[in-house]
């Protein structure tokens, strides 16, 4: 086994030139690459919003080591004829393509001896006038200049970093590489519709020992392709629906393992509206994809000194679609799964019953009515399911689901000796290893579901009137609405 180092040791590098620019460049229009500043506009009459490339500068750089941007400045300074300074640019615009979902200011990381590049919007106060510009790009210990026009000098013009950057050739700042935070693995899975998966392994914060590391959160993340998905796992937290799931990581020392979502399915039909041959040809396609998934999984906990078991799993519409259907086919790498407004859902599988389980949507949402028959469907198989239909909401992301998923991660974690247990017993049950247990043609779990506690909780919810009672009034909600709720903090997190 290779032992995990997730720090970087490396000998202090000499920072003179640690920082270049290497051109400046001027555009009003797209770049053949068509990648620039992109602002939203609202067109009349029917007030449809449009993307329009704006005027900016395209500013190429280079490091001497790998460097967190969040350590660095750029900034753009722009002067009139006379040499007067017009605006300040204190950061770079956010930039990308027409057809980027999501654009950025500057990477994450800035890489060793690879030019990188980042934008500044020329602003609507210079663009009908004589203009000229100084670009500065360093840290507080050193920085370089460089013009637009590349044939102006920045000799008369004032700035507030000109004396660091004039004072270069003198600097000498002891430094060290900063760690590109992520690990990358790719494998190959044989289905032309997912040829690969790129697995991404990020440490806890402040980690350096795998022995360290209590388990991993396994997170299916949308995005528009592997850079985009790279640039997320690589800040300190992702925003929107993902925030708070690397600051849950850290509190739990938990490692990140992360992947994106590809749908091989019908986002807007179960399994059971489908023809046939269509779900037959559906399944075994996903099939090939969950296999290569373990693989990759098993290479990186063996290489790394990882818990290949107990694993957290976390989606959210498409990737929750992705996260199920892999869970219903792996239970035994789950503890437990927080998916939220999944659109459709394949067949629960009896070995799935093992894992904890935390399904939120909308009541205004598409897939409802699809959730409801899934959880129906669990039910009888006897998951032990938190399930919360969040009122008033439709396709989006909500603080009530948030908050219930992590409640009932935090449950989860607090089990995960019952769950070793119980996989220990049944291996001895079927004189085979747990991790073979759920493997299609073998003898099934038990569907009675493992923790007592959601066999006779102390709180059911009502499923559909949205309403909460204590066990001893259960018989207030109809036997097919009801949802167990295992703890108080859980009850109340649902009952919000």
């Amino acid at each position: 086994m290779v032992a995990l180092v997730f720090g970087l040791c490396a000998l202090p590098v000499q920072a003179e030139d640690f920082f270049s620019i290497n051109s400046v460049k001027y555009h009003d229009r797209p770049p053949k690459d068509g990648c620039g500043v992109w602002m939203f506009v609202v067109k009349e009459p029917d007030k449809t919003a449009i993307k329009e490339f704006h005027q900016c500068l395209e500013v190429n750089v280079s490091v001497r080591e790998n460097t967190r941007s969040d350590e660095l400045t750029a900034k753009a300074y722009f002067f009139d004829e006379g040499n007067h300074l017009i605006i300040a640019q204190p950061a770079p615009s956010k930039s990308g393509t027409n057809f980027m979902p999501g654009n950025f200011e500057m990477p994450v990381l800035f890489y060793k001896n690879k030019p990188d590049r980042f934008f500044f919007e020329v602003p609507e106060a210079v663009r009908n006038r004589q203009w000229k510009a100084v670009v500065v790009f360093g840290d507080k210990d050193e920085a370089k200049s460089a013009c637009y026009p590349a044939s102006e000098t920045d000799f008369l013009l004032d700035y507030p970093e000109k004396t660091l950057v004039k004072d270069n050739p003198a600097k000498k700042t002891d430094r060290k590489p900063a760690m590109d935070p992520l690990i990358e693995e790719v494998v190959k899975t044989k289905n032309r519709n997912m040829p690969q998966i790129t697995l991404f392994l990020r440490p806890p914060k402040g980690v350096s020992d795998p022995a360290e590391v209590k388990g991993v959160l396994a997170i299916c993340v949308l995005a528009g392709g592997i850079d985009d998905i790279k640039r997320e796992l690589q800040k300190e937290e992702m925003p929107g629906d993902y925030e708070g799931l690397f600051d849950f990581a850290n509190k739990h020392k938990l490692a990140i393992l992360a992947w994106g979502s590809h749908s091989m399915w019908d986002p807007n039909m179960n399994h059971d509206e489908l023809a046939r041959a269509q779900a037959k040809a559906m399944d075994e396609s996903f099939d090939t994809v969950a296999e290569a998934w373990e693989r990759g999984v098993k290479e990186l906990c063996e290489k790394y000194g990882l818990p290949n078991h107990d694993f957290l799993l976390w989606g959210s519409c498409g990737s929750a679609q992705w996260a199920h259907r892999l869970c219903l086919r792996k239970p035994d790498y789950f503890l437990a799964i927080d998916i939220h407004i999944p659109g459709s859902f394949d067949k629960p599988t009896p070995q799935a019953s093992k894992v904890l389980w935390c399904l939120t949507t909308g009541e205004l949402y598409g897939g409802y009515q699809r959730s409801l028959r899934f959880e129906k469907e669990c039910r009888k198989l006897g998951y032990p399911m938190v399930y919360k239909a969040v009122e008033g909401l439709g396709h989006s992301g909500s603080e009530i689901s948030t908050a219930l998923g992590f409640t009932f991660f935090e449950f989860a974690l607090t089990l995960k000796e019952s769950r070793d247990a119980y996989d220990k017993k049944m291996a001895e049950v079927f004189n085979k290893p747990s991790a073979v247990i759920s493997t299609p043609g073998q003898p099934t779990t038990p569907a009675q579901p493992w923790p007592e506690i959601f066999q006779h909780p102390p709180y059911y919810g009502d499923i559909v009137n949205q309403e909460m009672y204590p066990a001893d009034q259960m018989d207030m909600i109809p036997q097919g609405f009801r949802v167990p709720l295992p703890t108080k903090e859980l009850a109340d997190a649902w009952n919000h």
